[in-house]
């Protein structure tokens, strides 16, 4: 059982994901939409 973590660590986790998930599409998005304006100009 060393794998038994509680649910709330394991939903502290889960949003550390989803945050980080989130934080990198931004960062793609703003990347191409940057590349896109500058390409097309």
């Amino acid at each position: 059982m060393a794998k038994d973590i509680s649910r709330e660590e394991e939903q502290r986790g889960t949003e550390k994901v989803l945050f980080w998930g989130a934080a990198i599409a931004l960062v793609l998005f703003v990347s191409l939409l940057t590349i896109a304006l500058v390409g097309t100009s």
